[in-house]
This record gives C-alpha cells, structure tokens and sequence, in this order.
C-alpha cells in the first residue's frame, strides 16, 4: 500500500487530494467440470477470463446468433415500426414463432419472439425489414461485429441455421454478449421467462426456453441454440454483487448445469473489499477547532482497487452531522466504481473558540 497526499487548486478553494492503492492477488482461471467441447466465462464489463476451454476455436453457434440480430434490431431506432409478414421471410426451417404471410407484427415483438421463443422466422423478418435481404444484413452482422471486436466470427444467417461456414468462437460470443447486456432493452427482453406479442392486433404468449432463468435468480439471460452441427449452445448473464458475469458454452450437453458449476467457481475469484475511514477535520468559527467525518463501503472485486479522497483544508461553521463534507472516488481497473459521500460525524455550532 503507498499513501500519497497532494494539494490540488480548484478554482480558489485548494482541496486535499489522498491516494490510496490497495492490489489484490491476480485472476486464476479455476478448474471446473464442464461437459462442453468449448466454453467461457468473464466479467462483462472488464472482459477478465475466469474460465476458458478451447474458447478460441471455431464452430457453429446455432440459436445464439440471435443475439446479434437482436443487438442490430434494437440499436435500429425501429423498434415501434410495423413489419408486414411476405414469404421470402417465412423461407426457414426449424424453430418457429408461427409467422404466416401478411401478418403485421411491430419490431419490438420480432426481437422477443426470436429471443425467447427462438422463432428463426421472426429473425428473418428482422433481416429483411432492416437490410431487404438475409445477405444484405449478415454485411451487417459482420460489419457490427468487427466493430465489437470478434475476429474469429462469420455470420451469414440472422437465425444461426448452419450455412455456408457461418461460425464464431466462445471468446467472440463473450465479446458480443457484453456489448448486449449494455442495452436496458435487451436485458429486459431476455429476463423475461414469458411475454406477450401482438401479431395482427391479437395477443400471443410466448415462453422462454432459458431454464436458468428459473434455476437461479440471479441469472438474466441470455440464449439457447441447438443444431445438429452445434450441439447445445448456451448464453447466460448473472449478477454478482454489482458485477455481470458471462458465461458461453458450445456443444455441450450438460449446459444447464455447466452454467451453474462455472457461475459457482467462477465467482469465488472476486476478493471482497470493506472500506472505511474515519478523518480529522479543521473548524473555522465555531466551538470545535476540529471535527471527524467518515465514510465507508464494500465492493467484490477482479485486480486493482485505488481510491482518491477529496475535501477542503478548513469548514465554516455550522456544520451538521450528516453533511457531505467531500467525497471518495472509487476506483477499479482505472475505472470510477462509486463516488462515496464523506459525511460529519458531529454537529459543530458557532461559537468562540477557548
């Protein structure tokens, strides 16, 4: 630990500035069963690996594509647009959200049909609504993928049906995923273990294939897929303590429970850390000379944790308990986690210093 304290000038109040680095023990890829021929898990938001196995070879990903036309769907600004059913979109097999010719369906209710229902013809309405033709929007998926940083991927289906080399990697998934898991709107639809649509003015409940969703609360998404190719295919999101775990795995027959084992170790590489201090203050015309303020939190963390605490050299008099009187930038792999409230511990009244 280095404790480092400087004085920074801010407009015409100078504020104290304390440095505070705290370093936790590197990140271990834990050993766990898993029955998948490849598979993954990170922290979304730092990409950290926690698990990897043969993450970075290439297959067939089934259903999960859909993740993809979801993304590009939902960044489209078209959501609440009105889609109008024609036969090129009905040309697919497989898993179906019972689309017939003509039907009107908004753009919104494709993205929940083809994510939870899995409907590969909602995922080609979504295609040919957006770019005019499946190949016109794989450009797209590739496009956007090369943008997220897949480099290993080969979309050319908007539903996953194995053709023409269409492929990706558990580690390329990953990428995807948390780039997914960024949007409000896509977290809403893929936690949800049924929905309503409405297609030609009528409702439809649709269900979720996702049996994590019921098999642990913490657990917000994301795909299912399966082809004969593939194999199963899983996506799933958790929540741990203010942290978003990702896990992929490819060709697996045990997927439901290999998510749930991973999730398990996994989760046991994030270090607990409580902090809390309590600091000495100057008073200035009032019956204290000096008063303490403190502050205080508690984070699950991958790496590096360092702190910047800011407050000014003296307080005017009164001061009550409970006033903010600075703040404590948190900070993990250089990245502000919380800005923490520094508060008075006592009241300070006026009054004439003895």
């Amino acid at each position: 630990m280095w404790v480092i304290i400087l004085l920074k000038k801010l407009s015409t109040i100078f504020f104290a500035l304390l440095f505070i680095f705290v370093v936790n023990s590197s990140v271990k890829t834990y050993a766990a069963d898993c029955s998948a021929e490849s598979a993954i898990v990170v922290d979304a938001k730092s990409m950290t690996v926690l698990y990897e196995k043969n993450a970075y070879e290439q297959r067939s990903i089934a259903s999960t594509t859909k993740i993809m036309t979801a993304l590009i769907a939902l960044e489209s600004g078209r959501l609440e647009e009105t889609v109008t059913v024609n036969k090129a979109m009905l040309d697919t097999e497989g898993s179906s959200l019972g689309l017939g010719e003509n039907d009107k369906i908004s753009l919104y209710d494709l993205v929940v049909g083809m994510m939870l229902a899995s409907g590969n013809d909602a995922a080609n309405a979504v295609a040919f609504f957006l770019s005019d033709s499946i190949e016109g929007f794989a450009a797209e998926m590739n496009n956007r993928a090369e943008e997220i940083g897949m480099k290993n991927t080969l979309f050319v289906t908007p539903s996953g049906l194995d053709e023409s080399n269409h492929h990706s990697t558990a580690f390329d998934m990953a990428l995807l995923t948390a780039a997914a898991v960024k949007l409000d709107s896509f977290c809403k639809i893929v936690s949800m273990q049924k929905a309503e649509i409405t297609v030609n003015s009528k409702k439809i409940t649709v269900y979720n294939h996702n049996r994590l969703l019921s098999l642990d609360k913490n657990i917000f998404g994301v795909k299912t897929g399966f082809t004969q190719l593939a194999g199963r295919c899983l996506i799933s999101a958790k929540k741990y303590n203010g942290n978003t775990l990702i896990c992929v795995t490819l060709n697996a027959p045990d997927d439901w429970n290999d998510h749930l084992s991973l999730y398990k170790s996994c989760q046991k590489q994030y270090k607990k850390i409580s902090v809390s201090n309590t600091i000495s203050f100057n008073a200035v015309g009032g019956e204290k000379e000096f008063f303490t303020g403190s502050y205080s939190g508690e984070y699950y963390i991958l790496g590096e944790i360092k702190f910047r605490t800011f407050f000014k050299p003296f307080y005017y008099s009164p001061i009550k308990r409970g006033d903010k009187i600075g703040e404590v930038w948190v900070y993990n792999n250089n990245e502000i986690i919380e800005r923490l409230p520094i508060e008075a511990d006592e009241d300070v009244n006026y009054g004439s210093i003895k």
